[in-house]
């Protein structure tokens, strides 16, 4: 598959190239002194005869939420380094059925036509055609086609074509947001079959789902939390239900879905993510945007990216490396030793969750007061001075644990806190610490919440307390003493 994925903007009428060179800065594609410079956000890139082409949905510059966003821009490149701005390409709420917020696009090219796939009123999808990847693009429907968040068309190397995109606002399954995929017919504007979950209900995301293939294994990504989580598979949609059974089933897990293999990339707070991937020249990007990191941009003002992409030899993706990025950790290294969530011993009453902190990973959430987490075989060094062991804990306490306390014990479930922490709640990690007094050797760390002390709040709060965990756990550092 040689497809790739970017996005552009610049006014309808305007058509200008302008250089970078990928030996220096290439980030942010569109800089703000380009002429006639216009945001551009969910990048997704596509290859067509030899050259890439990205299309984006068109942030405004005064814009304080996604109401605004209304049309559709298109960047060209034959080498990534000169690109041709053809600015706003298509305005779909000049059709007279399609109206209100156009979120992020994509286009796929079958039987002479490339047809671009736009939701309008977030989740409607509707679909433009032209006999060029740049247009003039017309309406190649009257309605609506299906309903879907984040529409993604990927075909396959036998030509059937497959829409995809997650059920946010949709709520198509159970309750949550999933990924989902369906056939479409050959016309590319009727779908041939029903709506299939990609993923189990267990794999949470929040919104923007893409596919590319590689080496006949299908990936799936979204972003999950401030993140890009990715799946791999062996088949387009789940087994059974695709007709051609893989013989192996090496990348799909027992329920016949997708199976998750992480984050392919680190946290990015600036603007919400959405990606996509492509091979070009023999060599993979990855495409996505940046809010008030560029272009003195903001949330709901975004600029379209892009950075190699690489992959193990079994297949999975290494993380990719921001260009733009400052930092790619939260806050680590206050204390000399650092253990992650997911490599704790043990648990009681916890849940492994998709890490939704800066830095890849899981993290491990307490579900109540009967929660304990278990860290075996914690050296603190001989501590021959009985020096205080500083102690970090990087976590999320919810509002229910607002006012209580996260305590440390050694050896023993029930033996008396040697130190406690108070939990503050602001619905974002925090970096807490507390000192552990006159501990050496090797112990066993029993971590747990303490909520004694604040009945009557969690009474006030009503039924807001009762949502969610209690608290999610990142990871811990200490440092020992010699």
């Amino acid at each position: 598959m040689n497809q790739i994925k970017f996005f552009l903007l610049a006014s309808f009428f305007s058509f200008f190239s302008f250089n970078i060179s990928l030996a220096q800065s290439i980030n942010p594609i569109l800089k703000l002194d380009d002429p006639n410079f216009l945001y551009a956000a969910d990048p997704a890139a596509e290859v067509f005869n030899g050259k890439v082409y990205v299309y984006c949905s068109h942030d405004q510059p005064d814009a304080k939420d996604y109401s605004s966003m209304q049309d559709y821009l298109v960047l060209e490149s034959s080498d990534l380094k000169t690109w041709k701005n053809h600015g706003v390409v298509i305005k779909p709420r000049e059709y007279s059925w399609a109206q209100g917020q156009m979120n992020a696009p994509d286009v796929a090219y079958k039987n002479g036509w490339y047809y671009l796939y736009f939701p309008y009123d977030k989740t409607y999808i509707g679909v433009s055609k032209s006999k060029s990847p740049t247009g003039p693009w017309e309406e190649a429907v009257k309605d609506k086609i299906t309903t879907i968040f984040d529409p993604t068309v990927f075909i396959d190397d036998d030509g059937q074509a497959y829409i995809y995109g997650s059920d946010n606002k949709v709520e198509m399954g159970d309750k949550g947001k999933q990924m989902w995929g369906a056939k479409l017919k050959d016309n590319m504007i009727e779908l041939d079959g029903p709506w299939f979950q990609i993923a189990p209900t267990t794999d949470k995301i929040s919104e923007a789902v893409t596919i590319f293939k590689r080496n006949g294994v299908y990936y799936w990504m979204a972003r999950a939390g401030n993140k890009t989580a990715y799946w791999m598979a062996d088949t387009p949609i789940p087994s059974p239900d695709y007709p051609v059974q893989p013989k192996k089933k090496v990348h799909t897990n027992k329920e016949g879905y997708a199976s998750l293999k992480g984050f392919m990339t680190l946290g990015q707070g600036d603007a919400p993510s959405h990606m996509s991937a492509i091979e070009f020249k023999n060599q993979w990007y990855y495409f996505y945007h940046r809010g008030k990191m560029v272009n003195e941009g903001s949330y709901n003002r975004r600029s379209a990216c892009f950075d190699p992409l690489y992959f193990n030899e079994d297949g999975t993706i290494k993380t990719v490396k921001f260009s733009l990025e400052k930092t790619n950790k939260s806050e680590y290294g206050k204390g000399t030793v650092h253990l992650e969530a997911e490599n704790f011993s043990d648990s009681y009453n916890t849940v492994r969750e998709i890490n939704l902190d800066i830095d890849a990973g899981e993290s491990l959430a307490m579900i109540d007061e009967k929660s304990y987490v278990v860290c075996k075989n914690i050296d603190f060094g001989s501590n021959t001075q009985n020096k205080a062991i500083p102690f970090f804990i990087r976590a999320i306490p919810s509002r229910k644990a607002k006012g209580g306390t996260l305590e440390v014990r050694l050896d023993s479930k029930s033996s008396k806190a040697i130190a406690s922490i108070p939990l503050k709640a602001n619905g974002q990690y925090m970096s807490m610490e507390t000192t552990l007094p006159n501990v050496k050797g090797k112990h066993t760390l029993y971590l747990s919440c303490n909520l004694d002390n604040i009945a009557s709040q969690q009474k006030s709060l009503g039924k807001r307390a009762k949502k969610g965990n209690l608290m999610t756990i990142n990871w811990l550092e200490y440092s020992p003493q010699n």
